[in-house]
Parts: structure tokens; C-alpha cells; sequence
């Protein structure tokens, strides 16, 4: 009799575990990373799983366009994978893009710059248009910051700029250049966006500070 109640015992306390495992499982959050490196971030395995196929440093505005509207795949692990179908499931979509656009733009020349600015900002809307075809418990966008010791007033307008079209989605914007902005102690090199592990600190406990008011 014995052995049967602690076999029964065992088997409650399995099942138990087994339950308890798949909730946990269920209750994980999708994260799906697009864009440049400064949304990959490492922090994030903390609260979530993580996919960031379509994640490259190189990449600019018109690539993830691109890659959104045409729906492009990738192959992971023999399997291919399309864009659409990370965004379908997605709990949580993290944007960063441009940023590399605007740096690249400021070393090589100012002329025209708002309107190259504006066409950043047309073709991210673009982005955000295709994205919101899906729902997600949230969507947040990285705010672009400025490392240079000049500069402001156009770091300034472009944030306004995207920070509009993103409240106009409902989406929540990440102001970055208030908390990394000018801040050289969280950047791998001087005058370079490329940050080192404090600054996707940074960024990371603003997505959850976020994160805890949903």
C-alpha cells in the first residue's frame, strides 16, 4: 500500500511540475527584435525570448523597409522564416532603426539635412504602418541620441519627429538622448553610437520601468 501511495505521490508531483512548467512556458514573452544593434539587447533574455533574426548593425531605414513590405525570409537552421511571420506572433516588437543613417549622414555632409531627416521619418512611418497590421501587447521604438558635441538642434527634430508618428500609432517612444545622450561613459569609443554594456543597462531598465506600468 505503501509503495502505491508514494508511486501516486510521485506522479501528483510530476504532473505538478509539468504544469507548472508550461505556464511558466506560456507566460514568457515573445520578443521580436528589428533593426540595428542598439535594440538587440542583451538584457532582454531576463524577461523574455528573444528573436533577433532580423537584427544587423549595418542596416538602415529603407533595408528594414524593404524587408517588412516584401516580406522577406530568413533561413534558421535549414528552416526558412519570413519577417511576417516573427511579427504575427510577437508579444513584444522592439524597434531601432536610423540611427547609423544619421550618423553616416553628419560625417559626410549637413546639406539638406532636414530633408534628408524627413525622408528617414516618411519611411519609418512606413514601417510602423505595416507593423500595426498585427497587435502586440507593446510596441516600443528607440529615440535616436547624439554623441557629438554639436548637433542638437537636429538630434532634436528628428526625435520630434519620430516621437510623433509614434504616439499617432499608439506606440510607446524611448527618449534615449535624455538618459545616453552626451554620455561618453556608456559608449564603446568617443563620438561613436556603438554602446558598451552600461549603456544597454540603461536601456534596458527603461523598457522595463515601461513595462511594469502596462
Amino acid at each position: 500500500m505503501k509503495k502505491i501511495i508514494i508511486i501516486l505521490f510521485l506522479f501528483l508531483l510530476l504532473f505538478a511540475c509539468y504544469y507548472i512548467y508550461n505556464i511558466t512556458e506560456d507566460n514568457k514573452l515573445d520578443i521580436v527584435v528589428i533593426g540595428d544593434t542598439i535594440g538587440d539587447n542583451p538584457y532582454l533574455d531576463n524577461i523574455g525570448v528573444v528573436n533577433n533574426y532580423f537584427v544587423n548593425k549595418d542596416y538602415h531605414v529603407i533595408d528594414i523597409l524593404d524587408t517588412i513590405k516584401y516580406n522577406k525570409e530568413i533561413d534558421v537552421d535549414n528552416k526558412y522564416i519570413s519577417i511576417h511571420q516573427l511579427l504575427k506572433r510577437g508579444d513584444i516588437i522592439i524597434i531601432s532603426i536610423g540611427i547609423g543613417d544619421i550618423y553616416y549622414k553628419l560625417d559626410d555632409s549637413t546639406k539638406e539635412i532636414y530633408t534628408y531627416m524627413n525622408d528617414i521619418i516618411n519611411n519609418y512611418n512606413e514601417i510602423l504602418r505595416y507593423i500595426n497590421k498585427y497587435s502586440y501587447k507593446k510596441v516600443y521604438v528607440l529615440g535616436y541620441f547624439n554623441t557629438y558635441d554639436r548637433y542638437d538642434d537636429i538630434f532634436t527634430y528628428i526625435d520630434y519627429k519620430l516621437r510623433n508618428i509614434v504616439n499617432r500609432y499608439g506606440y510607446t517612444y524611448i527618449d534615449l538622448d535624455k538618459t545616453i545622450g552626451n554620455n561618453s561613459n556608456l559608449y564603446e569609443k568617443r563620438g561613436k553610437f556603438d554602446l558598451n554594456s552600461e549603456g544597454y543597462c540603461k536601456i534596458y531598465e527603461l523598457i522595463v520601468e515601461n513595462l511594469n506600468k502596462y
